[in-house]
């Protein structure tokens, strides 16, 4: 009728397909090569796409790494982490060090001496501006004063850590020498608690540290899960060098032909090269493949473990 012709809904228009928003091909080209230089730092990264929306959302992203002040400082620590750092640093990233004097205390380092340990660590520094990091987006933090005076913040947060994770979860994380002689200290269990809380308390976007700190960098990624953080750390694990020496799985600063130490002089980087494990062939037993649940030191099948291709690799040709 005309009545219900009147009353009757308007047709809607058909509707069109959306119209795809256009790419700039250059910004998908450096977005692509921002990636790729920060993937190569690391050996995994957890997780690729949480990095690629980090990259994508926070372009100025903040990094982490913490290191004790234990004396020499060799090849992987000094030259190596310069690489990695201005890699990151070179596409907007800042780079916080975490000066860890309390955990060197807390691991007996330098005696248990604090000041010895201060000394230790601004001869680190002095180390790193040698070798070439670029200091302008690099801060170092120090442990013992940042968390006297964020109290309030830092200790709150470890207690929520440690309420969320049981003894055995935290003991994986902890030294394996302690851990397999089961002679752990109570200052060792709370190491990897703190180590946890200082991801949270610095706002770090990236953990860069090595794969022997996976363990506790995964811990604060399963953290956020339990506590409902949606935006987790990224994890970038880099390489662990070779020591100079057959079997030896990292460098050793207990062992000064490990590795080549950066106050070496000429003689002695020759002498340690000269004699330094460089086998052409893969043993029957090495280069087996790692999986995360163990005490591996490297994630990558190597069957040669060389040395020498390793300082090759990530000092000769690592820069970018």
């Amino acid at each position: 009728s005309a009545g219900a012709t009147a009353n009757a809904e308007p047709a809607k228009a058909a509707s069109s397909p959306a119209e795809p928003i256009p790419v700039d091909p250059a910004a998908a080209a450096e977005a692509q090569r921002v990636l790729d230089l920060v993937l190569s730092v690391g050996e995994e990264c957890q997780t690729v796409e949480d990095l690629k929306n980090l990259l994508a959302k926070k372009p100025n992203f903040t990094c982490y790494d913490g290191f004790e002040p234990s004396g020499r400082m060799h090849i992987a620590q000094g030259l190596f982490k310069a690489i990695n750092v201005n890699k990151l640093t070179s596409v907007g990233g800042t780079f916080v060090f975490w000066v860890a004097d309390w955990f060197a205390l807390m691991n007996d380092k330098m005696g248990g001496d604090l000041s010895k340990i201060q000394t230790v660590g601004r001869y680190l520094i002095e180390v790193w501006k040698a070798a070439g990091m670029d200091m302008d987006r690099v801060r170092f933090l120090w442990c013992a004063d940042e968390i006297t005076s964020k109290a309030d913040t830092y200790w709150p947060k470890m207690l929520d850590i440690a309420r969320c994770f049981d003894l055995d979860r935290i003991k994986k994380c902890c030294m394996i020498m302690a851990r397999a002689e089961n002679k752990l200290t109570g200052a060792q269990i709370l190491y990897p608690l703190m180590q946890c809380t200082d991801i949270f308390f610095l706002r770090a976007d990236v953990c860069q540290l090595g794969v022997d700190q996976r363990k506790v960098n995964m811990l604060a990624r399963d953290y956020c899960g339990k506590v409902g953080i949606k935006l987790k750390p990224v994890i970038l694990s880099h390489h662990m060098l070779f020591g100079l020496k057959e079997g030896q799985q990292k460098m050793s600063k207990s062992d000064a032909d490990s590795a080549i130490f950066m106050e070496d002089t000429a003689e002695d980087v020759e002498r340690k090269i000269r004699q330094a494990h460089c086998p052409r062939e893969e043993a029957a037993d090495a280069g087996a493949d790692a999986t995360p649940g163990e005490d591996a030191m490297h994630l990558v099948k190597d069957g040669l473990q060389n040395p020498c291709l390793d300082y090759v690799r990530y000092i000769v040709f690592g820069a970018p």
